[in-house]
């Protein structure tokens, strides 16, 4: 048994060094790396800033509001509502909450929009400065981060990426 256990040793002290001769392990962000940018930073800074976007914001808070106060009454009062009151007041509940859920969407659907045009002007820049730090770390094996359980701050390159982006300009 001891000397299965020192074989199992050997093999993997012989498996991780060749590892380490062909290169260092990362992780990446992509998503982070191209929204750490100054340039996504500005983009989506002034988005927040446009009318139409604050506006929807700020229906969005009152619809909020007014979801929230009729949920509070209707529990206040459902002793003594009638079948057909409470069906009534339900079914303003729905509305409000539909109402809701209709201006998130369009909110975060602005969002998601102005992210994807972000990420089409940032990403043949990206394609170039990649391979050049993944050639500069001695990186190996590169891996999405999202699709890593667990990684050392040591292993994501994340911010370097963008800080790259940021230089590149």
């Amino acid at each position: 048994m001891k000397a299965f256990k020192l074989l199992v040793m050997v093999v993997a002290m012989v498996w991780g060094s060749t590892a380490l001769a062909e290169g260092r392990i990362a992780v990446f962000d992509i998503e982070a790396a191209v929204l750490n940018t100054d340039l996504a930073k500005s983009r989506l800074n002034a988005l927040k800033n446009q009318r139409e976007f604050k506006d929807n914001l700020a229906e969005l808070e009152r619809v909020r509001k007014d979801y929230e106060k009729l949920v509070e009454q209707f529990q206040k009062d459902i002793e003594i509502l009638s079948a057909e009151q409470r069906q009534l007041a339900k079914n303003k509940i729905d509305s409000k909450r539909a109402d809701g859920e209709h201006l998130a969407r369009k909110i975060e659907g602005a969002q998601q929009q102005e992210v994807q045009s972000i990420m089409q002007e940032i990403g043949p820049k990206l394609q170039k400065l990649l391979p050049q730090i993944v050639k500069e770390e001695n990186i190996g094996l590169l891996l999405p981060a999202k699709a890593v359980m667990h990684a050392d701050a040591s292993y994501n390159i994340t911010a370097k990426v963008a800080d790259k982006l940021n230089q590149a300009k």
